[in-house]
């Protein structure tokens, strides 16, 4: 009998032993926040760290976590998601301790502009182990309200600049089919779909003979002018990159065209400056002047290698090639600008090498232009160096710069806008010329590259929001008399300084003026009694005023 009574307390014991963990066997929680408020840079974003803490399951073999900063709105239903995580398989056990850190572009609106009761907010759930077909086990997003906030004082730069992208595959993506659409999903052409985002200049590629390599024809003069004409119909610069090979000439390869094998470097310098020429006219039968020839692209180390790599044969025949692309160029049109393009726009050095090395040579050129592609982790340094470098190269050789292709992950487009952003801003304060984003349509659905601006929908990623510039806007892009379904009249629009208002609806009672990033500029309560509102304290550009109705017009003031 003593012994059932001890079997009876065992098995007791065990089962409280087994409720117990299996009470605690799944938690998680934010345990707290490195940074809050979050300081959102307006050039380079911010930043918030996250620390977590879980216990696991007993016994199992893998814990999915979930991560997710949100826009709750008033009843604390889901409006948005902000930044978003997955840990997969995570280390089973009891108080494990984790942390993860969160981007936070520019682009989201501050707290204290949020209207509505709308506020940022984290959640985090724990999935059960081996899979994801069951619903969270735990999940804990009782949080503090998350603040994002600015306080840098920072004043962009008003310096105007060419905003442009390469689009050289255009022709031979639409040959397979490829269409383009707005991010409402209506399918557009191309070149009025950038020029949507503000694009004024389209940067397009050409080889010699692209017919005998792998190409497949594709970037020979005839698909090129094809490409400029549509640009050229929308008001567009064109910026025409010489490849001067059959196929990709770049840092890392500069072959002669087949054609070219066996000249020698008199022979060599007449097919450039023919070749060069024969662009131009082709260009010029269809009435388009380019702004902008490249003389190779990419020549770190020379071109039409080898007789013309500085590294083995010096800088004498690089220097005499350039000269006969830029002759071609001057002596057919002397207002347009000739370039010389190096990647790596972040290493002086071997800008110092490379542009000195050709100067000293008695090279002719106008425009010293650089490439950037940054990685996630690097971007504000690279972007920083990239800065410098327009700075020495301006002050040290007395050349304009510009940024002529530049390119960041399409698997992070909110650090891909931001980067962007930065790398416009400081181009502007270096006194650049211009940005030009290398073939953003590109897309994973038709190439592996992996740099694109464009999501799979065939629709424009947000980095190409970055392109948005208020100070470009002119009268055209919208509307005079435009108003909030006729509740709220406003005029003139384009403003100057002073904005009539007329309300019609008597359910408009309050207005906010916020700018293209989102940030609340003015509240005018009891709008019906304020006949003017006075905008001369804000900068040029293109501002949205909302009406308590959730009704919006946009206002371009000038």
């Amino acid at each position: 009998m003593i012994l059932n009574i001890n079997k009876v307390v065992y098995f007791i014991l065990l089962l409280l032993f087994i409720f117990t963990n299996a009470l605690i066997s799944q938690s998680i929680e934010v345990t707290s926040f490195a940074n809050n408020p979050v300081e959102v840079n307006p050039l380079i974003g911010g930043s918030l760290t996250i620390n977590y803490e879980y216990t696991s399951e007993v016994g199992s073999t893998g814990n999915h976590i979930y991560i997710t900063l949100e826009l709750l709105d008033g009843s604390n239903a889901y409006h948005s998601t902000i930044a978003e995580i997955t840990l997969e398989n995570q280390t089973p056990g009891t108080n494990v301790a984790g942390s993860v850190e969160f981007f936070i572009g520019s682009s989201n609106t501050l707290s204290t502009d949020l209207t509505g009761g709308i506020y940022y907010q984290v959640k985090t759930i724990l999935y059960a182990s081996g899979g994801w077909t069951g619903n969270a086990w735990s999940g804990y997003w009782n949080t503090p309200s998350i603040t994002l906030q600015d306080t840098s004082g920072i004043t962009l730069s008003s310096n105007a600049i060419s905003k442009g992208v390469d689009v050289s595959y255009m022709s031979e993506m639409e040959a397979d089919g490829f269409v383009w659409k707005d991010n409402s999903g209506n399918t557009k052409n191309l070149m009025p779909l950038l020029k949507e985002y503000q694009i004024n200049t389209i940067r397009l590629r050409v080889w010699v003979d692209p017919s005998i390599s792998g190409a497949n024809g594709w970037c020979d003069i005839a698909d090129m002018v094809t490409k400029a004409k549509l640009a050229h119909a929308e008001g567009m610069d064109i910026m025409v990159c010489i490849h001067y090979s059959d196929y990709w000439a770049d840092p890392g390869k500069q072959d002669k065209p087949a054609a070219w094998t066996s000249m020698s470097v008199s022979e060599l310098e007449t097919a450039i400056y023919d070749h060069t020429t024969n662009i131009l006219t082709a260009l010029d039968s269809e009435g388009i002047t380019p702004k902008w020839v490249q003389v190779g692209n990419e020549t770190n180390d020379g071109m039409l290698w080898t007789t013309g790599k500085a590294s083995s044969s010096g800088f004498v025949n690089y220097a005499k090639f350039i000269n006969a692309g830029n002759n071609a160029i001057k002596t057919f049109d002397s207002n347009i600008k000739s370039i010389v393009h190096i990647s790596n726009g972040n290493n002086n050095n071997l800008f110092i090498w490379n542009i000195g090395g050709l100067i000293a040579n008695g090279a002719q050129f106008d425009i010293i232009a650089m490439s950037l592609y940054p990685d996630e982790n690097d971007w504000v340094s690279k972007v920083d160096d990239t800065y410098a470098n327009m700075l020495d190269m301006k002050s040290r050789y007395g050349k304009d710069v510009m940024m002529a292709e530049v390119g960041f992950s399409s698997g992070a487009s909110d650090i891909s806008h931001q980067f962007l952003v930065y790398m416009i801003e400081k181009t502007r304060q270096a006194g650049g010329l211009g940005v030009l984003y290398w073939e953003p349509i590109i897309h994973l659905n038709w190439t592996p590259y992996s740099k694109g601006a464009w999501d799979s929908d065939s629709s424009p990623s947000v980095a190409m929001d970055a392109f948005i510039d208020n100070s470009t806007l002119s009268d055209s892009d919208f509307n005079a008399d435009d108003t909030l379904s006729k509740g709220l009249v406003i005029y003139p629009n384009p403003v100057s300084e002073r904005l009539t208002v007329d309300v019609i609806n008597k359910n408009i009672t309050s207005i906010n003026i916020f700018d293209t990033i989102g940030r609340k500029l003015k509240t005018i309560n009891d709008i019906k009694n304020h006949k003017f509102i006075n905008l001369s304290s804000l900068p040029n550009g293109l501002y949205f005023i909302a009406a308590n109705t959730g009704e919006v017009i946009k206002v371009i003031k000038n």
